[in-house]
Order: C-alpha cells, then structure tokens, then sequence
C-alpha cells in the first residue's frame, strides 16, 4: 500500500524493458563536520534533526546549522532562526529568545541546552534547542525548500521532550561545526562511469541483434 508507515519503496509490480525513473528521495546519510568561528554555527552528530517553524503552522525538521540571530522589527525581540528567518525551536517548541544576549557569547550543550552572556556581562542559561528523530526518513519526510522538511502523512518524530526518549537517539550538538555535504563526487563519478559503459554496451547488443534479424530477413 502507498504511503504505508515506515514503507521504502513504491507500490505495485512493474514489468517492461528499458530504463525508467521509479522515484526521487533525499539522502539523510551523514556528512562531514566542518569547524567554523561562527558561534551560531551547529551541527548535530548522530540521527537527529533540528525543529524549526513553519510558515503552515507545521514543524519543519533540518539538519542544516548555519543559524542566524533575526531581528522582529515589530516585536524588538531577537530569535535564532534560519538564514531565511524561519525561527528555530526549543524543547518546549517556542521560538529561542536571543534578546538582549551577546551573540559572540552563546555556546551550545551536546545536548542543546543554549547559553550565553547578556550585554551586561551577566550568564544566562537560554533553553534547549528542540530535537526530533525520526525513523526512516527518506521516506517519512518531504522538502519544503532551504534544506527543511516536513512529516509525510502517517508518519510521527520523536522529540528530546518525549518522555522516557533516549538523548542518545538525538545525537549530540557541536557549536563552531557545520555538517557538509554526504555526496561523495569520486563515488558518484564512479557510477556515473559504470552507468554509461553500461548503457554503450547494451546499445552495441541492440545494434548488433538488429544486424542479426536483418540479415535472416533477407535469407531465401
């Protein structure tokens, strides 16, 4: 059944010859850790994701750390959010406040917790980022763009505010790291190698069947 909970592949029996794209789906191996200076840089190492809000109402789930501090002009208040402004969201699942805090300041837990120092040089414990895991997520999740997903139909996240989760199952957050890309260009180079050597071979095995059936065609 399409869209069955936890399901990989795509339903139904296909029959034929020839190629043909069955489906498209997001990679969520794990990257390389890059060290940066940027104190709002954060990367999770292990399964987890980041929760962000969504303009739908819906919570958006990231890998992506190269967070940013935006202003609300309306409000005066400063959140941690998304370099397109999305907001991104605590344990309790409200925006992270940064106001009135040193953004050079703020270093992050292993297991989100925020803290940081005020423009008055007093030390203040902000919240903990929220967290999700979420089980086969090539399939459980879909792009919104920027990075940012969101749960497909009959699917759920468990979040560091689950009761009796494992922190273990989240991983563990990193400041000054952003993860970077898992695509490996050697190994795809590779495929991409074998696909075509393969695809000149079958068509020379084409050229020469037809060769073949042509001449017995022309037998008396």
């Amino acid at each position: 059944v399409q869209g069955l909970p936890d399901r990989q592949t795509p339903a139904g029996l296909w029959l034929g010859t020839g190629a043909h794209a069955v489906f498209n789906h997001a990679n969520f191996a794990l990257g390389s850790d890059k060290t940066t200076q940027n104190p709002l840089d954060m990367a999770i190492v292990g399964d987890g994701f980041f929760t962000v809000a969504l303009s739908t109402g819906q919570v958006g789930y990231t890998r992506a750390g190269n967070f940013i501090a935006s202003h609300d002009a309306k409000t005066g208040k400063t959140y941690l959010a998304l370099p397109d402004g999305t907001r991104v969201l605590s344990q309790s699942g409200q925006p992270l406040d940064l106001t009135g805090i040193a953004v050079n300041t703020l270093r992050v837990a292993p297991d989100g917790t925020l803290s940081g120092t005020t423009m008055n040089g007093v030390p203040v414990q902000i919240g903990t980022l929220g967290l999700a895991y979420i089980a086969h997520p090539g399939s459980a999740l879909y792009s919104v763009g920027d990075s940012v997903c969101a749960l497909n139909p009959g699917y759920r996240a468990t979040t560091n505010a689950t009761p009796g989760a494992p922190p273990s199952l989240f991983g563990q957050v990193h400041g000054f790291m952003l993860e970077q890309s898992n695509v490996s260009l050697t190994e795809q180079m590779t495929q991409l190698v074998a696909t075509q050597q393969a695809y000149e071979m079958s068509s020379t095995a084409v050229s020469i069947a037809n060769k073949m059936m042509g001449l017995e065609n022309q037998l008396r």
